[in-house]
Protein backbone atom coordinates (compact mmCIF):
# COMPACT_ATOMS: atom_id res chain seq x y z
CA UNK A 1 0.00 0.00 0.00
CA UNK A 2 1.62 4.07 -0.82
CA UNK A 3 1.33 6.20 1.46
CA UNK A 4 -1.13 8.37 -0.89
CA UNK A 5 -3.36 4.86 -0.12
CA UNK A 6 -2.45 4.54 3.76
CA UNK A 7 -3.72 8.10 3.93
CA UNK A 8 -7.05 7.82 1.82
CA UNK A 9 -10.20 6.37 2.47
CA UNK A 10 -13.35 5.63 -0.01
CA UNK A 11 -16.55 6.67 2.04
CA UNK A 12 -19.68 5.62 0.85
CA UNK A 13 -22.51 7.47 1.84
CA UNK A 14 -26.10 5.78 1.82
CA UNK A 15 -25.79 3.38 -1.05
CA UNK A 16 -28.68 1.94 0.40
CA UNK A 17 -32.26 0.33 -1.30
CA UNK A 18 -34.45 3.19 -0.57
CA UNK A 19 -33.05 5.04 -3.63
CA UNK A 20 -34.14 2.36 -5.58
CA UNK A 21 -36.81 0.53 -7.20
CA UNK A 22 -39.25 -1.67 -5.96
CA UNK A 23 -38.16 -0.75 -2.07
CA UNK A 24 -37.44 2.48 -2.15
CA UNK A 25 -39.48 5.59 -2.03
CA UNK A 26 -37.08 7.96 -3.06
CA UNK A 27 -36.03 6.46 -6.14
CA UNK A 28 -33.22 8.37 -8.30
CA UNK A 29 -32.99 8.44 -12.01
CA UNK A 30 -29.59 8.21 -11.85
CA UNK A 31 -29.30 5.72 -9.24
CA UNK A 32 -28.58 2.82 -11.29
CA UNK A 33 -25.51 3.98 -13.03
CA UNK A 34 -24.49 5.74 -10.39
CA UNK A 35 -24.22 2.43 -8.11
CA UNK A 36 -22.30 0.69 -10.75
CA UNK A 37 -19.55 3.45 -10.63
CA UNK A 38 -19.74 2.73 -6.80
CA UNK A 39 -18.96 -0.64 -6.87
CA UNK A 40 -15.97 0.47 -9.44
CA UNK A 41 -14.95 3.23 -6.55
CA UNK A 42 -14.92 0.17 -4.25
CA UNK A 43 -12.88 -2.56 -6.42
CA UNK A 44 -10.50 -0.04 -6.83
CA UNK A 45 -9.86 0.92 -2.70
CA UNK A 46 -10.06 -2.88 -1.77
CA UNK A 47 -7.43 -3.50 -4.32
CA UNK A 48 -5.25 -0.39 -3.66
CA UNK A 49 -5.64 -1.30 0.42
CA UNK A 50 -8.10 2.19 0.70
CA UNK A 51 -9.58 2.16 3.70
CA UNK A 52 -13.43 1.73 3.23
CA UNK A 53 -16.23 3.25 4.97
CA UNK A 54 -19.91 2.65 4.72
CA UNK A 55 -22.11 5.59 6.15
CA UNK A 56 -25.75 4.59 6.22
CA UNK A 57 -29.41 6.42 7.13
CA UNK A 58 -32.11 5.65 9.30
CA UNK A 59 -34.52 8.00 10.30
CA UNK A 60 -35.29 9.27 14.14
CA UNK A 61 -38.44 11.48 12.69
CA UNK A 62 -41.56 10.32 14.75
CA UNK A 63 -43.67 8.49 11.87
CA UNK A 64 -41.23 8.26 9.27
CA UNK A 65 -42.29 7.05 5.31
CA UNK A 66 -38.43 6.78 4.36
CA UNK A 67 -35.14 5.01 6.14
CA UNK A 68 -37.59 3.49 8.16
CA UNK A 69 -35.88 1.78 10.91
CA UNK A 70 -36.17 -1.98 10.76
CA UNK A 71 -37.66 -1.39 6.91
CA UNK A 72 -35.78 -3.51 4.65
CA UNK A 73 -35.19 -0.30 2.03
CA UNK A 74 -32.44 0.09 4.68
CA UNK A 75 -29.97 -2.12 3.67
CA UNK A 76 -27.15 -1.69 1.55
CA UNK A 77 -27.78 -2.21 -2.56
CA UNK A 78 -26.31 -5.40 -3.37
CA UNK A 79 -23.42 -3.70 -6.39
CA UNK A 80 -22.75 -1.93 -2.86
CA UNK A 81 -22.62 -4.16 -0.11
CA UNK A 82 -19.89 -4.22 2.62
CA UNK A 83 -17.01 -6.45 3.03
CA UNK A 84 -16.48 -7.92 6.38
CA UNK A 85 -13.68 -6.09 7.35
CA UNK A 86 -15.97 -3.05 6.68
CA UNK A 87 -17.15 -0.49 9.33
CA UNK A 88 -20.76 0.52 8.36
CA UNK A 89 -21.84 3.40 10.44
CA UNK A 90 -25.41 4.64 10.91
CA UNK A 91 -26.05 8.42 11.07
CA UNK A 92 -29.79 10.16 11.57
CA UNK A 93 -29.06 13.69 9.83
CA UNK A 94 -27.12 14.53 6.19
CA UNK A 95 -24.00 14.80 7.45
CA UNK A 96 -21.62 11.79 8.15
CA UNK A 97 -20.22 13.58 10.53
CA UNK A 98 -22.63 14.63 12.88
CA UNK A 99 -23.47 11.83 15.87
CA UNK A 100 -21.00 9.55 14.13
CA UNK A 101 -17.80 7.83 14.96
CA UNK A 102 -16.45 8.64 11.75
CA UNK A 103 -14.30 11.35 12.54
CA UNK A 104 -12.18 9.82 15.27
CA UNK A 105 -12.17 6.77 13.12
CA UNK A 106 -10.49 8.55 10.22
CA UNK A 107 -8.18 10.47 12.80
CA UNK A 108 -6.99 7.59 14.42
CA UNK A 109 -5.70 6.15 11.20
CA UNK A 110 -3.75 9.77 9.85
CA UNK A 111 -6.61 9.50 7.15
CA UNK A 112 -5.89 13.24 5.45
CA UNK A 113 -8.09 12.59 2.46
CA UNK A 114 -11.81 11.60 1.76
CA UNK A 115 -12.88 9.75 -1.68
CA UNK A 116 -16.83 10.24 -1.28
CA UNK A 117 -19.67 8.63 -3.42
CA UNK A 118 -23.32 7.82 -2.41
CA UNK A 119 -26.37 9.53 -2.28
CA UNK A 120 -27.84 12.43 -2.55
CA UNK A 121 -25.48 14.65 -4.07
CA UNK A 122 -27.41 17.26 -2.88
CA UNK A 123 -28.08 16.08 0.60
CA UNK A 124 -26.13 14.01 2.27
CA UNK A 125 -22.88 14.19 -0.14
CA UNK A 126 -23.25 17.90 -0.20
CA UNK A 127 -23.30 18.25 3.76
CA UNK A 128 -20.74 15.42 3.91
CA UNK A 129 -18.08 16.81 1.64
CA UNK A 130 -18.69 20.77 3.37
CA UNK A 131 -18.41 19.45 6.83
CA UNK A 132 -14.62 17.09 5.81
CA UNK A 133 -13.43 20.19 3.96
CA UNK A 134 -14.22 22.08 7.29
CA UNK A 135 -12.59 19.58 9.26
CA UNK A 136 -9.27 19.79 7.57
CA UNK A 137 -9.77 16.73 5.22
CA UNK A 138 -8.99 17.10 1.66
CA UNK A 139 -12.23 16.23 -0.55
CA UNK A 140 -12.37 14.18 -3.73
CA UNK A 141 -16.66 13.77 -4.76
CA UNK A 142 -16.90 11.23 -7.78
CA UNK A 143 -19.12 12.85 -9.40
CA UNK A 144 -20.64 9.74 -11.86
CA UNK A 145 -20.59 7.65 -8.16
CA UNK A 146 -23.28 9.53 -6.91
CA UNK A 147 -26.64 11.15 -8.07
CA UNK A 148 -29.55 13.67 -7.52
CA UNK A 149 -33.23 13.71 -7.31
CA UNK A 150 -35.61 16.39 -8.50
CA UNK A 151 -36.60 19.23 -6.37
CA UNK A 152 -39.56 22.00 -6.44
CA UNK A 153 -37.75 25.51 -7.12
CA UNK A 154 -38.99 28.71 -5.33
CA UNK A 155 -41.23 29.11 -8.33
CA UNK A 156 -42.08 25.55 -8.04
CA UNK A 157 -40.66 24.53 -11.22
CA UNK A 158 -39.56 21.60 -11.34
CA UNK A 159 -35.60 21.68 -11.50
CA UNK A 160 -34.80 17.81 -12.86
CA UNK A 161 -32.59 16.04 -11.13
CA UNK A 162 -29.48 15.56 -13.71
CA UNK A 163 -29.36 19.87 -12.95
CA UNK A 164 -29.40 19.60 -9.37
CA UNK A 165 -26.52 17.07 -9.64
CA UNK A 166 -24.33 19.37 -11.84
CA UNK A 167 -25.35 22.46 -9.61
CA UNK A 168 -24.51 21.00 -5.95
CA UNK A 169 -21.06 19.28 -7.97
CA UNK A 170 -20.31 22.68 -9.35
CA UNK A 171 -20.63 24.34 -5.52
CA UNK A 172 -18.26 21.95 -4.43
CA UNK A 173 -15.75 22.00 -6.95
CA UNK A 174 -12.62 23.95 -6.34
CA UNK A 175 -12.22 25.67 -2.92
CA UNK A 176 -14.33 22.44 -1.01
CA UNK A 177 -13.29 19.75 -3.14
CA UNK A 178 -11.95 18.17 -6.15
CA UNK A 179 -14.63 16.87 -8.46
CA UNK A 180 -13.74 13.79 -10.16
CA UNK A 181 -15.04 10.47 -12.22
CA UNK A 182 -14.23 7.49 -10.88
CA UNK A 183 -12.30 6.79 -13.98
CA UNK A 184 -9.73 9.60 -12.58
CA UNK A 185 -9.01 7.82 -9.59
CA UNK A 186 -9.16 3.83 -11.01
CA UNK A 187 -6.13 3.07 -12.84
Amino acid sequence: MTDAAARTALVVIDAQQEYFAPLGKVVLPGGPAAVRQIARALQWARGAGVPVVHVVHESRRPGPTTFVPGSPALEIHPEARPAPDEPVMQKHLPGSFTGTALEPFLRERSIARLVLAGFMTQMCVDTTARQAAHLGFQVTVLADATAAMAVKGPDGAVIPADQVHRTHLGSLSGFLADVRHVADIVH
